[in-house]
């Protein structure tokens, strides 16, 4: 899953409570890496059953939407 740079400390949070809290409630392996040639993304790979790994995107995503809401 490819999120844009500005949105990594929103789901990161500090000291990783936001991606800690996704990885125990959803259950699935959330992996943070810099996009390949994409400076401006980063890339969450996310393991799980298929349910594990729909949580863990609902979870980014909601995270991206109230970050975005915030800011305006």
């Amino acid at each position: 899953m490819r999120i844009p740079l500005d949105y990594a400390e929103d789901i990161i949070g500090i000291q990783g409570t936001n991606i800690a809290y996704i990885r125990r409630t959803s259950g699935a392996i959330l992996t943070v890496q810099e996009s390949r040639g994409l400076p401006d993304e980063i890339t969450v790979e996310i393991k799980g059953d298929a349910t594990q790994v729909q949580t863990a995107q609902q979870l980014i995503q909601a995270s991206t939407i109230l970050a975005s809401l915030l800011e305006n």
